[in-house]
């Protein structure tokens, strides 16, 4: 299914065409979900005899590079980016689900900090547009990091008093050792859908 609405999408030239059609999409290093997402779409695109090339660079630029058109499309990304980004069109195929958790430091017991007098400081990656957007509409003050390591080590340190995670199909760093001893708030922050997106 996924193959025959790419089959509809695509044009008829690419950003990249040879003899042999090549497709190069944006991917957002060092997010687990990346290279299922990968193995998905290269199969499909395989079925229309396309090879599917990527290029790894950080989450807001692999979005600007798919929106100017530098490359032909980007990887996933969630429903909004439809209305905020007119340059791109999203494949209908919902390609995978996830969560988003609120992490917190050990003494918090699994719960949100209890703080009163100002704004909660969240820490989340930048350029993954849901954990922005939930922030700001929780009220909550954004710190923008470049990876999740940066953004486990600022919840140690205390700089912060949360983080947002994303938890897709059960691909998570919070599955890796380093962040075992950190604690998770039970229900998911928000739900969400990712799609895949071609440049117009």
């Amino acid at each position: 299914m996924l193959a025959v609405i790419l089959f509809a999408l695509i044009p008829t030239t690419s950003h990249s065409e040879s003899a042999t059609r090549v497709f190069q999409v944006a991917v957002i290093d060092d997010v687990p979900s990346t290279q299922a997402a990968t193995r998905i779409l290269s199969a499909a695109y395989g079925k229309l005899g396309i090879h599917m090339e990527t290029t790894i660079t950080p989450s807001r630029r692999a979005l600007l590079l798919a929106d100017q058109g530098l490359v032909d499309g980007d990887l996933f990304r969630v429903e909004a980016v439809a209305q905020q980004y007119p340059n791109l069109v999203q494949v209908p195929y919902p390609l995978l689900q996830g969560q988003l958790i609120a992490v917190v430091a050990p003494q918090h017991d699994n719960q949100l900090p209890d703080i009163d007098d100002r704004p909660l400081e969240v820490a989340v990656r930048r350029g993954v547009i849901i954990a922005e957007t939930t922030a700001q509409n929780l009220g909550m003050k954004l710190v923008l990091t470049d990876s999740y390591r940066q953004m486990r080590i600022l919840l140690e340190r205390g700089r912060v008093d949360l983080l947002l995670v994303s938890d897709i199909e059960g691909l998570s760093p919070l599955y890796l050792s380093a962040w075992g001893h950190l604690g998770r708030v039970p229900d998911p922050v928000a739900q969400f859908t990712l799609y895949h997106y071609l440049h117009h």
